[in-house]
């Protein structure tokens, strides 16, 4: 029998029932390790399961999802902020990932865990926005000069805001999608339509399928896969959820058709169904099945994010794993940036990254 993984209990939090002190421990854990504790949590309250549980592992869940209580109600205090500070700079802005899904506030998105604020400016906007920021209390993050590069020219994102006394992160977007796709896909159709949570005002959040179509993208296009986890679950989460409205898959097949041919939504669909079960209606799957890789591209890399996916905690690092990280991260490089800069980057990277210094992360 294999051994129980964080994300066999998050398929099915009934499994948390019949499993011994020193499981339960490892499970939660592991859930800590990739801020998906509070998530936990509440897969285990829809399952209406929690008080059936032991003491100590209600505990050790509370306490996550505790946190994450306090992330959203500081979220809704930098929005306060930024509302303030903004007003007359910009009329209205976007919040993304992590923020999106914390300022929905439903169920279903309950307990996740945000690394940063993030936020979409246009491009022409954001030297005022930064300008009014950084007069109001926000300084640049310590990087090195490079970073600032690599973050303006291929992340399509500012140099992350610290404030000083909060220290809440904020992260500005002036692109949604990565440089490198731009000449392949068209990123406008992400923002014609929108939701409007009456909390986030005069902020708003990209619509359901530009979401779940953004977060695909970025996910299969980025380099590091620490969060892998939390971040396929919760694309499967949105999918769940938005699936709900009955014409939420003809919208993000059109979206999909807007943006340009791109195969990151059929590995999202496919690896949810893989991983989560995903229900998918026919004819939906039929289209995006036209966009996968080659067969043999298609067989090796979903083997690879399937081991990054199901064995990202340090007991699970084996050999397969390992491999399976190395290769997505050199394909997530050739994502972001062309390959002639590839070699520069990385020994760049490295010189940085071996230097002491009082950077306050290390780039990838």
């Amino acid at each position: 029998m294999s051994e129980l993984l964080l994300i066999d209990v998050l398929n099915n939090p009934n499994r948390l029932l019949n499993i011994d002190d020193k499981l339960s421990y490892k499970i939660i854990t592991e859930a800590r390790h990739l801020s998906l504790l509070g998530q936990l949590k509440a897969s285990c309250d829809r399952a209406h399961i929690e008080q059936d549980l032991p003491l100590h592992t209600q505990q050790q869940l509370q306490s996550g999802f505790h946190s994450y209580q306090k992330q959203q109600q500081q979220l809704l205090l930098e929005h306060q902020y930024l509302s303030e500070q903004l007003h007359g700079v910009i009329n209205s802005w976007r919040y993304l990932r992590g923020s999106a899904l914390q300022l929905l506030d439903n169920n279903m998105f309950a307990g996740r865990i945000k690394n940063n604020i993030d936020i979409y400016v246009p491009q022409q906007h954001v030297a005022n926005v930064e300008k009014e920021l950084l007069n109001n209390g926000w300084r640049y993050k310590n990087i090195a000069d490079y970073e600032e590069t690599f973050y303006r020219r291929w992340a399509q994102q500012t140099t992350p805001l610290i404030h000083k006394q909060r220290r809440t992160e904020l992260a500005i977007h002036f692109q949604l999608l990565p440089k490198t796709l731009s000449n392949k896909l068209n990123s406008a159709p992400l923002l014609h339509h929108h939701l409007s949570p009456s909390i986030c005002e005069p902020a708003t959040l990209l619509s359901p399928d530009a979401m779940v179509l953004h977060q695909a993208i970025m996910l299969f296009n980025q380099i590091d896969y620490h969060y892998g986890l939390r971040d396929i679950y919760n694309l499967y989460l949105q999918f769940v959820y938005f699936s709900q409205h009955p014409t939420f898959w003809h919208h993000l097949i059109q979206l999909h058709q807007q943006l340009g041919n791109d195969n990151s939504l059929y590995l999202a669909v496919s690896l949810c169904q893989r991983l989560f079960n995903l229900s998918v209606p026919e004819t939906a799957l039929a289209y995006f099945r036209q966009h996968k890789l080659d067969r043999f591209s298609y067989w090796l890399y979903r083997q690879h994010f399937i081991n990054a996916f199901r064995h990202q905690f340090p007991l699970h690092h084996n050999i397969s794993y390992r491999d399976s990280v190395k290769s997505l991260r050199f394909r997530g490089r050739l994502k972001q940036m062309p390959i002639y800069c590839i070699v520069p980057h990385i020994i760049k990277r490295l010189i940085i990254n071996s230097i002491p210094h009082d950077d306050e992360e290390v780039i990838y």
